[in-house]
C-alpha cells in the first residue's frame, strides 16, 4: 500500500480552489502524466470520470468514481479500474482569506505492477508534489 499526503496553502478562497479542481477537462493543465479527461455529468456523489494518463511510457485509460462530494470543503476520487487502484481526497480549509489544501492518495498495485510498487511509489509522490506545486501555481498568478 502506498500513501501519499500533502498540505499546501493557496491564497484563494476555497470556493476557487475547489472550482478549480472539479474541472476535469483542465487537469492535464496541471497533471504531467494526464493526457485528457472528462466526466459524465456535473460533478456530484456517484459521477464517473474518464482519463488517459501517461504512466511508465505506456497511455492507459481509467474511470474515477465521485465518492464525496461536498463544495467547497471536499472531493474524493476513487479508481474503478487500471493497474493501480487508489484514492484522493481532497480537503480544503478557510484560512485568513487562504486555503488550506490536504490532499491524501492511497494506493497499491496489481498484478505484476505488485513488483514495480516501491518504483512507482518515489515516482508518484514526486509527480504529486510537482502537480499540486503547479496547481497552487495556476491558482495564484491567475
Amino acid at each position: 500500500m502506498v500513501r501519499i499526503e500533502l498540505t499546501l496553502e493557496v491564497a484563494r478562497a476555497p470556493e476557487d480552489v475547489f472550482a478549480f479542481l472539479i474541472d476535469v477537462d483542465r487537469l492535464p493543465e496541471w497533471q504531467a502524466s494526464a493526457l485528457e479527461s472528462h466526466a459524465d455529468a456535473q460533478l456530484a456523489v456517484g459521477t464517473r470520470i474518464r482519463e488517459r494518463r501517461r504512466l511508465m511510457g505506456r497511455e492507459l485509460d481509467n474511470e474515477l468514481e465521485v465518492v464525496a462530494y461536498d463544495p467547497p470543503r471536499r472531493l474524493t476520487l476513487k479508481a474503478l479500474g487500471g493497474p493501480v487502484r487508489f484514492t484522493v481526497d481532497h480537503r480544503l480549509e478557510e484560512q485568513a482569506g487562504s486555503t488550506l489544501l490536504h490532499v491524501v492518495a492511497e494506493g497499491q498495485a496489481g498484478g505484476l505492477m505488485k513488483f514495480a510498487e516501491p518504483m512507482i511509489a518515489r515516482t508518484a509522490e514526486e509527480e504529486f508534489h510537482k502537480d499540486f506545486d503547479r496547481l497552487k501555481e495556476m491558482l495564484e498568478t491567475g
